[in-house]
């Protein structure tokens, strides 16, 4: 067993040494292993992570579990199954914090404060907080956490004609912000029905607050994006060198306009200053 139970206290001392508050959560350990508790802080700093460790308060007692950071994949807030459209939301490398709301952003973690606060560094290095009860999952060991939950992304044979024709090919692909359009890997008919999951968070800036998930940032508009109907950051598609259109996080099938090669991008014109990107599961029906 890699964690390891700190020495059993009253509960005066424990009250003297650590605070509990209400939120809960389950670390799910490398292992598979899971421990679920009380999210504790220590001293007037009134962190969580202390020198690489992060306390759950047990409920037997008032008894402590440490566990080292690199034990830990996942710190779920939510419970249940994450889908696998979340799943395949995980980076290569690094880390990824999903919201209840669905959306989520890859960065780092960077303590949990007074029992209910997720402090977080976006990749852009923007330090944020958000209230426990809005947060689903923190990832903090992607490959750990594919294989404690069984996932395993899918996969097409994809050659220079695209996926093949046929119901329910699906390709997950990744939406760079800094590139222009990025290739599906699909080729499609005109008519063809696509589906699209969608998520993930964009900056289309470097200042603060731009920042969009695959619906865009409502505050932006230009008659200069690539579809000025949309926000600025929004996901978009196109055929070839078609004119492009929304996709955003609805999940309808969608019929493609045209044939030929499926393009996804992001919707801004300006792409210098850009970071992140979205993942996209799609699926040609």
């Amino acid at each position: 067993m890699m964690h390891r139970l700190m020495s059993t206290v009253t509960l005066a001392v424990c009250a003297a040494s650590y605070a509990m508050a209400s939120e809960r959560a389950t670390f799910i350990l490398t292992d598979g292993e899971r421990q679920s508790g009380t999210i504790v802080f220590h001293t007037n700093t009134r962190e969580n992570l202390i020198d690489g460790d992060f306390s759950l308060g047990r409920d037997d007692g008032g008894r402590e579990l440490i566990f080292h950071a690199s034990q830990v994949a996942v710190i779920d807030f939510a419970g249940g199954q994450p889908s696998p459209a979340e799943l395949a939301q995980l980076p290569t490398a690094g880390q990824l914090i999903v919201m209840r709301d669905g959306t989520s952003q890859p960065g780092r973690l960077v303590n949990l404060i007074g029992g209910d606060t997720v402090l977080w560094d976006s990749q852009n290095g923007q330090r944020q907080q958000f209230p426990i009860t809005s947060v689903s999952r923190v990832y903090l060991n992607s490959q750990s956490a594919r294989t404690v939950f069984n996932y395993t992304a899918p996969t097409a044979a994809v050659g220079t004609a695209g996926i093949a024709a046929g119901p329910n090919q699906s390709r997950t692909v990744t939406v760079d912000a800094r590139q222009p359009w990025t290739d599906s890997g699909i080729t499609v008919n005109q008519g063809d029905h696509v589906v699209f999951l969608a998520s993930g968070q964009i900056e289309f800036g470097r200042s603060a607050g731009q920042t969009a998930d695959p619906n865009g940032n409502a505050a932006q508009r230009s008659a200069n994006y690539p579809d000025p109907t949309v926000p600025v950051g929004a996901l978009l598609g196109k055929i070839g060198n078609g004119a492009p259109f929304a996709i955003g996080t609805q999940t309808q099938p969608l019929p493609m306009p045209a044939s030929g090669r499926l393009m996804l991008g992001v919707n801004d014109n300006e792409l210098g200053d850009n970071s992140g990107a979205f993942t996209v599961i799609v699926t040609k029906q």
